[in-house]
């Protein structure tokens, strides 16, 4: 009896053990029996230039053997995106959805292919500059789509390209606006949620204090992370304190990571002492984190430039 696979019932596969573009996309295509540009044909015109990538969690090495498969493709224009879009029947095999970005991500694709399910965006180059020329003014603002395909972007590897396409666009893959953007931003998220933390427990409201507690710890996380070129690793970010490819030798070279990790399960209390202690302890790790985020120069210069970082010494 032959195995209907879905998008909620996949095959496993060894994916996630890949550790480089070239190994992943033998092991794609082997686990597939489908190659990487027949997959990508079946949305995007065979003749428009384009890049393909594997991206997210695969590439984090945050994945797992049921582990779906993200994968970006580059082109110029939307209409590259076969007419029609595609002829994607929205069944449990192949799903087809619109963007609310639709000028950066005009095609969203799902497809099982033999178990594997993928989820390909179809990117515009030129929209991609554009976010990254706005990052460069005075106080940019990017939304979630944003955030999620240039950060992948960076993070991704490349199996594919027409002859020259990246020659042009390289500076997507390394440029470093974005993770200084992430960096600033999560760590004044987190300066934010610790005054609020503060201003809870002066009311006496323990389980809020306790929770934007958490939250000033996490973002604060991220600001670390981004820092380190992962500017967009998703909800499985704390893979990253755990078992993601070299997580573990992270943490040996940083003991301050570990030490953080039980400031994201706060014990509750009824105890407004016990609640002040805790949140002097998550502004004492805000602190670590910010000296080991500034040994690199530029996120030092991007931080002591942003007032809204300064809450905190």
């Amino acid at each position: 009896m032959t195995t209907e696979y879905t998008s909620m019932n996949r095959a496993p596969h060894t994916l996630h053990e890949a550790l480089d573009g070239e190994d992943f996309r033998a092991r794609f295509e082997a686990t597939t029996g489908r190659s990487i540009v027949d997959l990508v044909d079946q949305f995007v015109e065979p003749a428009a230039p384009k890049a393909v990538f594997v991206a997210g969690s695969l590439t984090l090495g945050m994945g797992a053997s049921g582990s779906d498969v993200d994968m970006i493709v580059l082109t110029d224009d939307r209409s590259a995106l076969k007419k029609g879009q595609t002829q994607v029947a929205n069944n449990a095999q192949e799903l087809e959805f619109s963007s609310a970005s639709d000028l950066l991500l005009p095609g969203i694709f799902l497809t099982v292919n033999a178990g594997v399910l993928v989820d390909l965006h179809v990117a515009i180059t030129p929209a991609i500059h554009r976010v990254y020329s706005r990052l460069r003014r005075r106080g940019p603002q990017l939304d979630e789509t944003e955030c999620r395909t240039l950060g992948r972007l960076q993070s991704a590897w490349l199996l594919y390209e027409s002859e020259g396409y990246m020659t042009d666009h390289s500076s997507l893959l390394s440029d470093p606006a974005l993770p200084v953007y992430c960096c600033t931003r999560d760590f004044v998220s987190a300066l934010h949620q610790i005054s609020k933390a503060e201003r809870a427990l002066e009311r006496h409201d323990i389980p809020l204090s306790l929770s934007h507690g958490r939250e000033s710890v996490e973002y604060a996380y991220l600001a670390y992370f981004s820092s380190e070129g992962m500017t967009y690793l998703g909800s499985k970010w704390l893979a990253q304190l755990g078992h993601a490819r070299g997580a573990p030798e992270r943490m040996q070279r940083h003991p301050l990571l570990a030490e953080g990790v039980p400031l994201l399960f706060p014990q509750y209390t009824t105890d407004n002492e016990q609640a002040a202690t805790y949140l002097r302890q998550v502004a004492k790790f805000l602190t670590g984190l910010r000296k080991l985020i500034e040994r690199k120069t530029l996120f030092r210069i991007a931080l002591h430039a942003c007032p809204q970082a300064h809450a905190l010494t």
